[in-house]
């Protein structure tokens, strides 16, 4: 049976900042830095958060910012230009390990350094990482679904399961949470329960890459059962 794609990393999902820059209260809202940075190339981020830091010395978001556009370089490079993708991550990382030394409360610096991590081929470190984002933000729905997704990886689908149906008490919407409780429990072949999962993601993210990827996966069960004795 064709394996279900694995879709964890939707853009910059990596986690989101934790805006500790709100707009202002204007009557049109001032966009965050967030929201400024996503209309520029990742190159042209780092110039921008260059000037940024000398403004903001020891500003966690502008740290975390900093990470992120390390990781979207070095993640656009192909599978054979790994040494520079590396050398990206290891940036991505120092970045992220700065956020977390100015606020250790920074739990998304922490999962996006696991993902920078993982990227990097070093899944001991990415673990560490993303379990220290479930210690300092019990309550980080994304840090359960990507310690999961590694524990997943490791084999350990009990602590997989354990983590996903714990980010879905936290959030019962989250289709992140669904769609890997889901893929976990396909590579099982625990399909039927795997069908529920999926039509979950569909109702909650029709449009999204989720919600078309779990359709797929629902279509390629549901042809596999047929054609099962």
């Amino acid at each position: 049976m064709k394996r279900a794609l694995w879709i964890s990393l939707l853009p910059l999902l990596l986690a989101g900042c934790r805006e500790g820059d709100q707009p202002a209260p204007e009557s049109k809202p001032a966009p965050t830095l967030a929201q400024e940075l996503n209309a520029m190339s990742p190159e042209d981020q780092l110039d921008f958060l260059r000037k940024l830091d000398q403004e903001r010395p020891n500003d966690a978001v502008v740290a975390f910012h900093f990470g992120n556009a390390y990781y979207s370089i070095g993640s656009a490079y192909p599978a054979e230009e790994n040494d520079r993708a590396f050398a990206y991550y290891d940036s991505a990382v120092a970045a992220y390990t700065r956020a977390v030394e100015i606020d250790t409360t920074y739990s998304k610096a922490y999962v996006n350094m696991g993902i920078a991590y993982e990227a990097w081929a070093k899944k001991p470190d990415a673990r560490r990482a993303l379990r220290k984002a479930v210690e300092v933000n019990p309550d980080d729905v994304l840090a359960h679904c990507h310690l999961g997704q590694l524990e997943q990886s490791y084999g350990d689908y009990a602590e997989a399961v354990r983590l996903y149906r714990r980010a879905l008490v936290l959030d019962p919407n989250s289709a992140q949470a669904h769609y890997n409780l889901g893929l976990a429990f396909a590579e099982q072949k625990v399909f039927r329960e795997a069908m529920v999962e999926w039509e979950k993601v569909i109702a909650l993210d029709p449009d999204g890459e989720l919600g078309k990827t779990a359709a797929e996966n629902v279509r390629i069960i549901r042809q596999y059962l047929e054609a099962s004795p």
